[in-house]
């Protein structure tokens, strides 16, 4: 009888770990831009690897999904990513400030960057700051619009530009984060001009994006 009660116990443990596991993900759109090409021919971006990339802005507009409760449903999420050598490699060094929307709620706010710390850490880093502002988040037919009003901003086209390389284009490298049908875009514009993270910095007219689906 014992041993059955335990049995028991261990399958009714297991089905709450299975319900937790379980539960809902946070789903939605998400484009990332940096300061170095992951589209383009290898000698292109092999010469970027020592000079560039050490920069990111990463946007996610979440459409679906709730974090201990709290809905999220319609947060839009920036974060601007700074390290002390390019991002592919692993060993870089990582800081970033968050900026979710202003019309999200307090709760909203610390359900959101609890998840992303939690499920986009290595991404991230160390998050130096949480801050509160405008942001935009337009997804339309052919290119990302993304705006963090008076810090941040993206353009990013759906699809890629043929730039001066002459070699075979590749991709290089894959999103930060877990993207479904992760597909690379032509940076029409990106910056980033806020205070304390990093030096400012823009790029135009690269292949140095990636999009899709995203899910934490």
């Amino acid at each position: 009888m014992k041993v059955l009660q335990l049995g028991i116990a261990a399958l009714a443990v297991g089905l709450s770990a299975g319900a937790a596991q379980a539960a809902p993900a946070v789903t939605g759109d998400y484009v990332e831009s940096r300061s170095a090409n992951v589209f383009v021919g290898a000698c292109h971006h092999e010469g970027e690897i020592l000079t560039a990339g050490r920069n990111a802005v990463l946007a996610w507009n979440i459409t679906d999904g709730s974090r201990d409760g709290v809905n999220l449903k319609g947060v839009r999420v920036v974060a601007v990513v700074a390290a002390d050598k390019h991002l592919e490699f692993a060993d870089a060094k990582r800081r970033s400030v968050v900026y979710v929307d202003d019309k999200a709620t307090s709760e909203q706010r610390e359900a959101v960057t609890s998840l992303l710390k939690e499920r986009s850490a290595s991404a991230l880093g160390e998050v130096v700051a949480v801050k509160s502002a405008p942001v935009s988040f337009d997804a339309g037919a052919d290119m990302y619009r993304v705006h963090v009003e008076g810090i941040a901003y993206l353009k990013i086209k759906k699809q890629v530009g043929e730039l001066c390389c002459k070699q075979p284009y590749e991709t290089w490298g894959k999103p930060f984060v877990t993207v479904k049908g992760v597909k690379t875009g032509y940076c029409v514009g990106v910056g980033y001009k806020d205070v304390g993270l990093l030096q400012s910095w823009s790029a135009t007219d690269q292949n140095n994006a990636f999009f899709g689906e995203f899910t934490l």
